[in-house]
């Protein structure tokens, strides 16, 4: 049988589907950079399929995105991805999108920083300072406990 209308093969249903535009949410969160990693993102495609833990990795040339991976000893690189675009296009695209969206999450953190007033901003090491005066004076107001009650093995 020969198919006269010309498509590939998939119900019509199928094939307006695949035309649609695809919709994607990226949700980032930076995190403390640990090596090269600096953050994670999730994708969500149309409302309908999520993918977590794309890896969001500093290098020499920017900022790259990893796909989702788990260990795997045979592979090469010791992990082998769970997750993956097929094409360049798609590929470039997600890795521009994560990044702008990476960037975003970055700027709203570093705006919250800033909103705070220079006053209440303090180092660390004057926080630890802050605390360890506190504690002291807590351990101070407090009173001692009983000493007695036990009696040592000495006698025995």
């Amino acid at each position: 049988m020969s198919n006269e209308n010309g498509t590939t093969g998939q119900a019509p249903e199928q094939e307006a589907v695949s035309a649609l535009p695809m919709k994607l949410d990226i949700t980032v969160r930076p995190i403390e950079p640990r090596g090269n990693l600096v953050g994670f993102a999730s994708l969500k495609i149309n409302d309908s399929f999520v993918i977590d833990d794309f890896k969001i990795l500093q290098s020499d040339k920017g900022l790259f995105v990893g796909m989702p991976s788990k260990p795997d000893r045979n592979s090469k690189t010791g992990y082998r991805d769970t997750a993956r675009p097929i094409t360049k296009e798609f590929r470039a695209e997600l890795a521009e999108a994560v990044t702008a969206a990476y960037y975003e999450a970055v700027e709203k953190l570093q705006a919250r920083a800033a909103a705070i007033p220079t006053a209440e901003k303090q180092s660390i090491q004057k926080q630890l300072a802050n605390g360890e005066k506190q504690a002291a004076k807590d351990s101070a107001s407090r009173p001692s406990p009983e000493k007695g009650g036990r009696v040592k093995n000495a006698e025995r």
